[in-house]
């Protein structure tokens, strides 16, 4: 890099967002708001992480339900660490450990990481709701408890692989303050390497399968929803029936009624729910993910605080993504609808006694 470059990136860094600027939407969006909304996603995960295990594990769409809950709660969890990390750099602005690097970096992409994963599994659950409704008899056998926790593992582990090279080749270093103070702060230094391996983990993942992910999840809502509109014209038909063979292997008829679930419009605006949340909460961040790959040198650290600006503005819609999964699980599963019910009476009636 060039030393008009260099200076050119360096004057861009105030550009559009003054540093002044900066301090004070750090202070109310990071510390103060999505404090608030990371720990209400802390909150709302552990409680369904509880109720799924008091409902036990046994479907596949039980299984993946938890894995969503707890990789919500890591999502959320992550981003309260990154949160508290930037209200001690402004409470302990002397800490030995640098706060910004930690809540800004790795805390950050650590959440980053996370919300990718939760967006695949919120994918599988969608393609399985939607075999609900086009294909309910083959729906147990396509979408095992085993195969549901193959996916998970390799979802996982995908992620992981694809990121792991960024913190590789990354170094703590101690970095002094003053040249004339023995005073000096822990930081991570990334290099080339890292850098590069940064930039193509995001191009992957963070563009490329995200994106695949959202065209499933369009792709399953539209089928379903093709499909329940022409057997809904069917049912209105009293005639209209479908052969299907029972457990004992004997060929019975049944009308559209009684072949498809009696809560099909509810599974309609569950799946249509989950596909607007993933679609809003991915706005933000495709909108930050183009801008510094498209901008001029921003992948560069050109526009520093306009970035930083897109980047905390997309951070806060995928933790608001991951903090209203208690709400479709309650639309999702009557089991934990009728336990969660169950506890707030429990707790209405501890309340007047």
């Amino acid at each position: 890099m060039g030393s008009l470059e260099a200076k050119w990136i360096e004057a861009s860094r105030t550009w559009h967002v003054s540093d002044e600027l900066l301090d004070y939407l750090n202070l109310s969006m990071t510390v103060t708001f999505h404090g608030v909304l990371s720990l209400t996603g802390v909150v709302t995960n552990i409680v369904n992480m509880v109720f799924f295990f008091k409902l036990k594990l046994k479907t596949s769409m039980s299984v993946g339900l938890m894995a969503l809950s707890f990789t919500d709660f890591w999502v959320t969890a992550f981003q309260l660490t990154s949160c508290c990390c930037f209200l001690v750099k402004v409470v302990y602005p002397d800490c030995p450990v640098d706060p910004w690097t930690l809540g800004g970096y790795v805390f950050s992409w650590a959440h980053y990481l996370g919300y990718l994963i939760s967006c695949w599994i919120t994918t599988m659950l969608s393609v399985e709701r939607c075999f609900c409704v086009v294909a309910p008899f083959t729906v147990r056998q396509l979408f095992t408890k085993a195969r549901c926790a193959y996916t998970l593992i390799i979802i996982y582990s995908a992620h992981a692989l694809i990121h792991a090279p960024t913190f590789y080749y990354a170094e703590w270093v101690s970095v002094g303050q003053a040249a004339n103070s023995n005073f000096s702060v822990l930081k991570v230094v990334f290099n080339d390497n890292s850098a590069k391996w940064e930039i193509l983990a995001d191009l992957v993942a963070g563009v490329g399968l995200s994106l695949v992910s959202q065209i499933v999840i369009f792709v399953c809502t539209a089928r379903m929803i093709v499909s329940l509109r022409s057997t809904s014209k069917i049912r209105h038909n009293p005639e209209s029936s479908t052969k299907v063979n029972n457990l004992q292997g004997e060929c019975v008829v049944k009308t559209v009624n009684e072949t498809l679930s009696p809560r099909e419009r509810r599974l309609v605006r569950t799946i249509l729910c989950l596909a607007v949340i993933v679609s809003v909460c991915n706005i933000p961040r495709l909108i930050a993910t183009a801008f510094r790959h498209l901008a001029p040198r921003a992948n560069l650290g050109a526009y520093q605080n306009l970035q930083i600006l897109l980047w905390e503005v997309s951070y806060i819609f995928m933790t608001i993504s991951c903090s209203l999964n208690m709400f479709v699980y309650l639309k999702l599963n009557s089991g934990f609808q009728k336990l969660f019910k169950g506890y707030l009476i429990s707790c209405t009636l501890c309340d007047q006694k």
